[in-house]
Formats: C-alpha cells, structure tokens, sequence
C-alpha cells in the first residue's frame, strides 16, 4: 500500500519489505507516482497568470516536464531591459510543488512590485519549478527526487539524485 511510501527522502528513502529495509526500485516509484492525485490545476493557477505580465516582462518557455510536455511547459519571467552592468537577482517558486506561498508569491511579486527593482537588477523569475508537484501538493517530482536536492556539479546525472 501507499502507507509504506511515507519516508523522507525518495533517491535514499527505504520502504518495510518482509522486516528489512530496502531502497526504492522502479516498482514502488511508479506506485507512489500512481497513487498521487491531481489537486490543483498548473494551468489555472500558474500559466494563466503568465500571460498578462507579458505586456512588461520576457515571458519564455524554456522547457517542459518529459513525463507530459502539454501539460506542463516551463516558463521564465526576466526584465526585458538585461543590461550586463546590473547586478542579476533570481527568485525561483515551487522548487518543492507542496510550497503554494512561493508560486503564489513569485507571480505576485511579478505583479506588483518588481518593477520598481528592475530599474535597478536584471530579475529572472521562475515561478514554478515543479508543476507535477505543484498539482499533486508533492514535495517530489514524478520521478520520486527532491528537486532541491538535485543540483549536481555540472548538470551531470547522479543515480538517486537525478
């Protein structure tokens, strides 16, 4: 059952088998990433906020989640006047998608005060860094890792972090 998928850290994490601990295969991921629900939705609650701050800002997609790239395109926000000799400020939301406050409040920074910084700071907002989090209220992905703890050296792949 899915009670048995409740452990901190998914690339490390152990689920009960017959008494002893093992790490998680293919077979528990997909039955915790099957077992997960569709709370929220992405679109209604990010994207669509998106498109007005088009008018003042780069909106970009500069990705999509593999598992369901329609679903799912990645969007950044910057200044549309990048000028090398400013100092550059990122603001990233949703790393973790059961951190509401931090979409919410990247969009909302976006929509009322960065302005005034972006006289002064190159600004790259990326307001929603796990849209599958984001609607199943998961600090993991899809594919059972910690966003936030898979920053590897290099954008090499590290088994259990990747």
């Amino acid at each position: 059952g899915t009670a048995a998928l409740t452990t901190a850290a998914v690339g490390r994490s152990t689920i009960p088998s017959a008494g002893a601990l093992k790490p998680w295969g293919a077979s528990e991921r997909d039955e915790w990433r099957t077992s997960r629900k569709v709370v929220r939705s992405y679109r209604e609650e990010v994207l669509t906020k998106l498109e007005p701050l088009a008018e003042r800002w780069e909106v970009e997609k500069y990705g999509a989640l593999s598992q369901d790239p329609e679903r799912f395109p990645l969007y950044s926000v910057r200044s549309r006047r990048w000028e090398a000799s400013r100092p550059s400020v990122l603001i990233t939301g949703g790393v973790h998608g059961y951190e509401t406050s931090g979409v919410q409040g990247a969009l909302l920074f976006l929509q009322s005060a960065a302005a005034a910084y972006s006289e002064s700071f190159n600004l790259l907002v990326v307001p929603c860094v796990s849209p599958w989090g984001y609607e199943t209220i998961q600090r993991w992905n899809a594919q059972a890792v910690d966003p936030n703890r898979s920053f590897n050296p290099r954008g090499e792949v590290v088994a259990g972090r990747s």
